[in-house]
């Protein structure tokens, strides 16, 4: 298949080399410092067992022949990247790939698809780290779903998920607004990190980080199940953890599957990465999508109220903040219930 890859950042770049190497042709669509590294030397891609080097064509715009429009651009960047890529993206189906609630909604209304034709989900959970522009590492290998915004199409979130599986394991999901919801507890892992500077292994294990983590996770689940989401599964989580941490197991969960889901190699995760870059953060559409979420319900997130203002500071400051001053400033009462 010819795939347009708009944004080659992590989860793009990774995306994007392994398509590569499975004989698809992929073609970058970026600008500045990544498309000049990735002009002059390719893309290369660090892998558990290897790497991938590859020779992209490098693009301003999507070129007439993409019959795929993979979106890898950040969730605060989705917006001002459709509207620049829209004349160019057309009718073409598009597979977004930001973390967040927001993409699929903001896809429909730029590329005005009310309907949602051709837009489909992508939720990615393999742990990848952009090391230099046109320089990707993969700590894992992690799963993929894809799912449609109009529920009707998910025939061609079938076929979008064939050729994505043949970098990834893949499959399709009827139910995106479920997978996004449980991706968005998996990346509950984000903030922590980027407040304190440790890994996602090294929070979940912690004796003070691993039990406010839980506590972030059982928020979370009381905001959607308040909702009514149906938590989909999305390989690192499944619906069976859900059921935990609603019974009041979220710690057994941090210490065991998600201590577990980003290998043994220390994983910074994706917020972390944009504080050492001196990048903005999405933190707005982590932990601040269920801040939102939870307005929607008439109740309140105030652990995820606190992390957001917490790597807002360590953002802001550069300076990093030790465990016990994190546990010191949350909240002593869970939002569960507070309207």
């Amino acid at each position: 298949m010819r795939i347009a890859v708009i944004g080659v950042g992590a989860v793009g770049g990774v995306l994007a080399g392994l398509l590569h190497r499975a004989g698809h042709e992929v073609s970058a669509v970026v600008r500045g410092e990544t498309a000049e590294r990735i002009a002059a030397d390719g893309l290369r891609v660090d892998l558990p067992d290897g790497a991938v080097e590859a020779r992209l064509p490098v693009l301003s715009s999507v070129p007439p022949e993409a019959e795929l429009v993979l979106l890898g651009v950040r969730s605060y960047s989705v917006r001002a990247a459709l509207h620049e890529h829209a004349a160019g993206i057309g009718e073409r189906p598009v597979l977004l790939l930001q973390n967040g609630l927001d993409a699929p909604e903001t896809a429909a209304e730029v590329l005005r698809r009310p309907d949602g034709a051709g837009l489909h989900g992508g939720i990615v959970l393999f742990p990848a780290t952009r090391t230099a522009p046109g320089r990707v590492r993969l700590t894992a290998y992690g799963p993929a779903r894809v799912g449609p915004v109009d529920p009707g199409r998910r025939v061609e979130s079938e076929r979008i998920a064939a050729v994505l599986g043949d970098a990834v394991p893949a499959r399709a999901t009827g139910d995106l607004r479920g997978a996004l919801w449980s991706k968005l507890l998996v990346n509950h892992v984000n903030a922590l990190p980027a407040v304190t500077g440790l890994s996602v292994q090294q929070v979940c294990r912690h004796p003070l980080l691993g039990p406010l983590l839980a506590r972030a996770l059982e928020d979370a689940v009381t905001v959607g199940d308040a909702l009514r989401v149906r938590f989909a599964g999305v390989g690192v989580l499944e619906p069976a953890h859900v059921v935990l941490i609603r019974r009041g197991r979220a710690l057994d969960v941090v210490r065991g599957r998600l201590a577990r889901a980003f290998g043994t190699r220390p994983n910074p995760a994706s917020t972390l990465q944009s504080i050492r870059r001196g990048e903005p953060t999405e933190i707005e559409h982590l932990d601040g999508a269920v801040v939102r979420a939870a307005r929607q319900a008439g109740l309140r997130a105030p652990v995820q109220e606190h992390m957001v203002g917490l790597v807002r500071r360590v953002e802001r400051t550069g300076a990093f903040l030790p465990p016990r001053a994190v546990r010191d400033r949350m909240p002593t009462a869970s939002g569960r219930g507070l309207g």
